[in-house]
């Protein structure tokens, strides 16, 4: 991990009639890292999420991308200078093998693309490949769709929930599979997640956001242990 900022957001707020869904939002996204980003139902992480990544444009503030301001961009352009996003509920075409799903994700992407067997070799996708994507269980597809998304040859991905629905075993499966692509390919990953504990072994550093506001953003170690984030988050004993 660089100390390099790859993306910043400058007083980024996101109102929905009365509503202040985000607030004042200012923060970095280094390059290489693994960020988490977590908080209690409600608390504004996906639309954080989409704002990032031009599903939304916040009501102010700026969002800078390799310090170039992008607040206004679709998401299609800005998948093209290579940020990816994949979601909560997984997204596939199911009418189609999982290779055309990697190969669709391809279609989206910028300049530079990754190589289409390393995307195989790196997901363990390889003896699935001739199946329908419809046809495979929750761990594949999620692993589809985050195959597809490397396939745009992104800088950064946005994952939301990416761990919703597995099991423990399934968990630590996806998680050597997200480390395995951020080392193969120097790519900074930003994950939206309930399970903090699981969240805590992959990322670098851990972002609370609650209301729609800044918490704090630091270790996960340092996370795990602040006051404040046990009280409005984790509760006492720890147990998200």
């Amino acid at each position: 991990m660089t100390s390099q900022n790859i993306m910043s957001l400058e007083g980024v707020g996101m109102q929905f009639g009365p509503f202040h869904a985000l607030s004042e939002l200012s923060f970095e996204i280094k390059a290489g890292e693994v960020l988490g980003v977590a908080g209690p139902n409600g608390a504004g992480k996906s639309t954080l999420l989409n704002v990032c990544t031009g599903g939304l444009c916040p009501t102010s503030g700026k969002v800078l991308f390799d310090g170039r301001e992008i607040t206004g961009l679709p998401r299609h352009a800005r998948c093209a200078q290579g940020i990816a996003m994949t979601f909560q509920i997984p997204t596939v075409i199911s009418s189609l093998t999982v290779a055309e799903n990697l190969l669709v994700g391809r279609s989206f992407g910028g300049s530079h693309q990754h190589d289409f067997d390393q995307i195989v070799e790196i997901t363990g996708l390889g003896p699935v490949l001739d199946a329908e994507a419809g046809t495979v269980d929750l761990l594949a597809r999620k692993t589809i769709m985050l195959g597809a998304a490397l396939a745009t040859g992104p800088r950064i991905v946005f994952m939301d929930e990416p761990l919703g629905g597995l099991n423990a075993e399934e968990i630590q499966d996806f998680v050597q599979i997200i480390d395995r692509a951020r080392q193969a390919f120097g790519v900074t990953i930003v994950m939206v997640e309930h399970k903090i504990r699981a969240l805590a072994e992959i990322a670098d550093r851990i972002l609370i956001i609650n209301f729609g506001k800044f918490v704090c953003l630091d270790r996960p170690s340092v996370v795990l242990n602040d006051d404040h984030v046990v009280e409005i988050y984790l509760g006492k004993k720890h147990d998200a």
